[in-house]
């Protein structure tokens, strides 16, 4: 039975950092240097303090290819600790411990500081402890864009009201903006706070405005007032002989009063009050022309 030694059990490992993980990568060889091919390989992977205290650890069966070559993303295996996203990869100096079991024994290969912070996991922890004011790529937790996809990208929700509290990594964002995502569909963003150009006001911040008009005045100009018949020289009698009851008078039609005495009921000069309303016209809202997408949000 070959032995395997730690200082040759694995010739070579490398560590990259990925968006989903931490990537392990590495050739097994026993103690005569020969590659360890086509063979399951049970590994546990820990990433811990300076110190050695824990930080996260999971297991992974992984099989060996022709080249006896391996390779694993770290937080894709089964946890044996709280999740990988609670690591808190702003403390300097982690190490990354892997050991091994083969042919019956456990078998410590690596032992290693990282190199570099892994820089998106970084991020995303100092983003939640300021308040979400950085962010992996340059993008602040809690930044709004317009994006033309149906589905939102990796690292990112659709502003569509949706709960946050089973995503996984909205953690910075739900500290933000609480357990929702923001419901933007069919609405324009508009700065918060008032304008020093104009003097308008937006809404407070994370709040909606609603629709209004500007209020303003419709001009009109009608003349309504009426001019007096005057006395029309007849008696009563006549009116009542010519048995009509109206009168033509400079073009105007005049309703009059037919009675005993030789005098008409009249008005003289007055107003009229016109009531109603402008015929209705226009689609339910008013708007600009504008082009349909989906407001993403940032983890």
């Amino acid at each position: 039975m070959k032995k395997v030694y730690y200082s040759l059990l694995l010739l070579f490992i490398a560590t990259t950092t990925l968006a989903q993980g931490i990537a392990i990568q590495g050739i097994a060889r026993d103690n005569t240097n020969s590659a360890i091919t086509n063979t399951d390989l049970t590994f546990t992977f820990r990433i811990t303090k300076n110190d050695n205290t824990e930080l996260y650890s999971e297991t992974q069966a992984i099989k060996t290819d022709n080249f006896g070559v391996f390779s694993h993303i770290v937080s894709t295996g089964n946890p044996t600790t709280s999740a990988f996203s609670n690591v808190d990869f702003s403390i300097t100096n982690l190490k990354m411990k892997v050991w091994v079991v083969y042919e019956g024994n456990t078998i410590a290969v690596y032992n290693q500081t990282f190199q570099y912070t892994p820089y998106a996991f970084f991020a995303e922890k100092a983003a939640f402890a300021t308040n979400a004011t950085n962010a992996d790529n340059g993008v602040p937790t809690g930044s709004i864009i317009a994006y033309r996809g149906a589905t939102a990208p990796e690292g990112w929700v659709l502003c569509n009201g949706q709960s946050l509290t089973s995503i996984t990594g909205a953690t910075a964002l739900i500290a933000l903006v609480g357990n929702t995502a923001p419901n933007l569909q069919g609405t324009f963003l508009r700065g918060t706070g008032v304008s020093t150009t104009n003097g308008k006001s937006g809404p407070a911040l994370g709040n909606f405005q609603n629709d209004a008009f500007e209020s303003h005045l419709h001009g009109i100009s009608l003349n309504t007032k009426s001019t007096s018949l005057g006395n029309i020289p007849l008696s009563g009698a006549e009116w009542r002989a010519m048995n009509i009851e109206t009168a033509n008078s400079g073009g105007f039609t005049y309703k009059v009063l037919v009675g005993d005495d030789n005098r008409r009921n009249t008005t003289g000069i007055h107003n009229h009050t016109i009531n109603g309303d402008v015929s209705s016209t226009g689609d339910i809202e008013t708007r600009p022309v504008n082009y349909g997408v989906n407001y993403i949000i940032k983890l």
